[in-house]
């Protein structure tokens, strides 16, 4: 025996959905909306295409100044980029070296040119590059800790350097006050002062929870274990003011690239733009999910460019010629440099002896077991003892 539908009743037997007046409201909401969508993207097509005619025309003449006489700029290009490589290997080895280990310089640069061609070859190649930097320190006895620190502290140290730098390019570009510029400076400061600040309490942190066994407080408690074995390091002010200074000089470096690229196509350099669309354009291809940002740099540094009133063809043209020295050929040369080190017997890290100044472990808070290979107060120890405090070495 079969069940028959219960009867519905017809349009006219019934009052109407008591929603149905809200539903058709939102419906020519949406209608009006996707219409006023339209009218924005169409505009920005009409726009583009009044204005591409002009830029295209400055694109192609920008390049019919170039003259072999020009070619010494270029020169200069590249050895500002292999300049700013330098500096990027002396960030990741003054951080080791703080950690208690050391590799040697050819070996730094090595590794900082493989690890900056894996960033323009695959997408959202920041974080593999990364991941890739903490394993060769891993196949060099590096203990995990200890590179992970490394990288993180690298990178923390290069996003204020470009933020810095993005500060002072929008004050010379005009579009800061001075007061207001003073203003963002403070601000940038205490934000980073207290993510360092933060990562020195980590470890306290950690005792607590070890102290308060809840079981609601698992996930937290081996969270706390994780990040304190990493942030458990510590520099001293010296050594991470020339960190800092290293990191500023590496960008900056890059940002002669993008003036020499004017002056080899004999245009003029934007000098009260140059340094804010750099840091505009590093900022949007940090956040790109492509190899080497490629479409958002570019269209960020034009952006920039437009934004404080240079022309767009001249710029794009100079922008191709930055990206052809700092992008294109530092993948060729970092995936040469990735497949000689793929085959190349890793060198193990050596030792360095560290004092009270240098970065270290943590203490252990009172009461706490001793912690194998904790130096004793005020010995001098090995970097690799310092370093296998803070985690076990290759895994």
């Amino acid at each position: 025996m079969t069940r028959s539908a219960p009867h519905q009743p017809s349009g006219g037997d019934g009052p109407p959905p008591a929603d149905g007046g809200a539903a058709a409201t939102r419906s020519r909401r949406r209608v009006l909306a996707r219409i006023g969508l339209g009218v924005v993207v169409l505009g920005v097509v009409v726009a583009a295409l009044l204005r591409a005619h002009s830029a295209l025309h400055g694109f192609a003449s920008a390049f019919d100044s170039f003259r072999v006489q020009r070619l010494p700029w270029l020169a200069l290009a590249y050895g500002a980029e292999g300049a700013s490589f330098a500096c990027y290997a002396l960030v990741q080895r003054r951080l080791l070296h703080a950690g208690g280990v050391t590799l040697t310089r050819r070996t730094m640069v090595g590794l900082a040119v493989a690890a900056t061609g894996i960033t323009n070859l695959v997408p959202g190649g920041t974080a593999p590059a990364s991941g890739w930097l903490v394993g060769q320190y891993r196949r060099r006895d590096i203990p995990v800790p200890l590179a992970l620190w490394v990288v993180l502290a690298g990178g923390f140290a290069a996003a204020v350097s470009i933020l810095f730098l993005l500060l002072v390019g929008a004050a010379v570009a005009g579009l800061l006050s001075p007061l207001e510029a003073v203003g963002c400076a403070v601000i940038g400061v205490v934000g980073a002062g207290a993510v360092v600040v933060g990562t020195h309490h980590v470890a306290a942190i950690d005792a607590w929870l070890d102290a308060h066994p809840h079981r609601g407080l698992g996930v937290l408690r081996r969270a706390a274990h994780g990040v304190s074995s990493v942030t458990r390091f510590r520099v001293s002010v010296p050594t991470g003011v020339g960190v800092l200074v290293l990191s500023v000089a590496n960008w900056a470096l890059d940002v002669w690239c993008l003036v020499a690229a004017f002056a080899v196509l004999d245009r003029p350099v934007p000098w009260h733009a140059v340094l804010f669309a750099y840091a505009v354009a590093q900022v949007a291809g940090s956040l790109a999910p492509v190899p080497g940002g490629i479409g958002f740099v570019e269209g960020g540094m034009v952006g920039a460019f437009a934004l404080v009133g240079t022309a767009p063809g001249p710029a794009l043209a100079a922008i191709v010629v930055y990206r052809a020295v700092t992008c294109w050929s530092v993948a060729a040369v970092g995936s040469l440099t990735l497949v000689a080190l793929s085959h190349r017997p890793a060198r193990r890290a050596q030792p360095v002896a560290l004092r009270h100044h240098a970065a270290e472990p943590r203490p252990a808070p009172p009461g706490a077991p001793p912690c194998p290979g904790r130096p004793e107060p005020g010995a001098t120890v090995t970097g690799t003892a310092r370093a296998r405090a803070g985690g076990e070495g290759r895994a």
